[in-house]
């Protein structure tokens, strides 16, 4: 008599998990969305760009949609209105975000602001950014460094296309956009530019660029699992390894940051970058190391696509600008203006 409860006991855990999935969907009423595959969800119908393939269902259904993320339910918003509604009249309700563990690892159970609960760190370090980091006057203060950028890649640029050696050839533009966008985070938040002129990267530009492979890395052997949980003993988290991870990251902060002391008390003024920001802001506010490096690594140069990305908080947005400098006498450009 036991034989035949064999296929129905090997069964059972899947029905149970199919059971509480489709009790979690019938019990709240949810927006429309993509149709989810089972156990999966929507992971296989997401497109690399993310953000295009949420606009196209957002045609289809709605300025607000489900989305699962294997067993984890994505509701995504795609007008102002409700973007405005989520991100500032009610983000005390919505401030809150699920933390992967690899999410859970890199922030330190949310010492940043990406990944912090809504509560008193979370806003007292919301008023920090808001407040300190990204208001219009430092902002204004720092706009010498992208302006710089944007000419070192238009002159790395024009260098390419005018050797003879590539001739014919075409010009990957998506190589030097990433350049420059490296290159300004890495000057706004640590204050230090890790390659030179000559596109060569310094010891330390190399160690921070291992630094973000092997964040990625991390990450990405945890996916599929992240989204669904109870696959998780089949991954299992590698302590360890995301122990060493977080030393080394740590290591290097700390480095830059003693420069940067260093370097203040020589002068005794403080850059407008920041790491001399939040250092010196560190005892008006009450910051912890953890949340200042938190903070440093928020802008991760590994997720640039240049494509905007709102999260939980907005702030100003100030794009790269490219600015023409006339190099001739004003009285051509007007000529050149009538003749045509």
């Amino acid at each position: 008599m036991a034989l035949p409860l064999l296929p129905l006991l090997s069964v059972a855990p899947l029905l149970l998990v199919l059971g509480y999935v489709l009790y979690q969907r019938l019990r709240f009423k949810l927006p429309p969305g993509p149709r989810p595959w089972p156990i999966v969800g929507n992971l296989y119908d997401i497109k690399p760009v993310r953000f295009r393939c949420f606009y196209e269902w957002a045609q289809q259904y709605g300025p607000i949609i489900s989305v699962w993320f294997g067993s984890t339910l994505n509701v995504i918003v795609s007008s102002s209105e409700l973007a405005k509604e989520v991100l500032k009249e009610k983000d005390q309700q919505l401030a809150d975000r699920h933390r992967s563990r690899s999410a859970a690892k890199f922030s330190r159970d949310g010492k940043d602001l990406i990944w912090a609960d809504y509560g008193p760190h979370y806003v007292k370090v919301r008023k920090v950014c808001t407040l300190e980091l990204f208001t219009p006057k430092r902002l204004e203060a720092l706009r010498p460094i992208r302006e710089d950028e944007v000419t070192a890649m238009v002159e790395s640029i024009f260098l390419d296309s005018t050797n003879p050696e590539s001739s014919g050839k075409p010009l990957v533009v998506k190589k030097y956009l990433g350049a420059v966008a490296f290159n300004n985070i890495t000057r706004l938040a640590f204050g230090k530019r890790f390659v030179n002129s000559e596109g060569i990267m310094d010891e330390q530009g190399q160690e921070f660029k291992a630094i973000v492979a092997n964040g990625l890395k991390l990450g990405a052997s945890l996916a599929m699992a992240e989204h669904i949980p109870w696959l998780r003993w089949m991954f299992p988290l590698e302590e360890e390894a995301f122990a060493k991870h977080g030393a080394r990251r740590d290591r290097l902060t700390r480095t830059i940051m003693e420069e940067h002391t260093l370097a203040r008390k020589q002068s005794g003024d403080a850059k407008q970058h920041f790491v001399d920001a939040l250092l010196t802001l560190q005892e008006k506010y009450d910051l912890s190391e953890d949340t200042i490096i938190g903070l440093l690594w928020g802008m991760k140069p590994e997720e640039i696509d240049m494509s905007e990305n709102p999260g939980l908080v907005t702030y100003m947005r100030t794009p790269l600008q490219a600015m023409a400098i006339p190099r001739l006498p004003s009285h051509l450009y007007k000529r050149v203006a009538v003749d045509l």
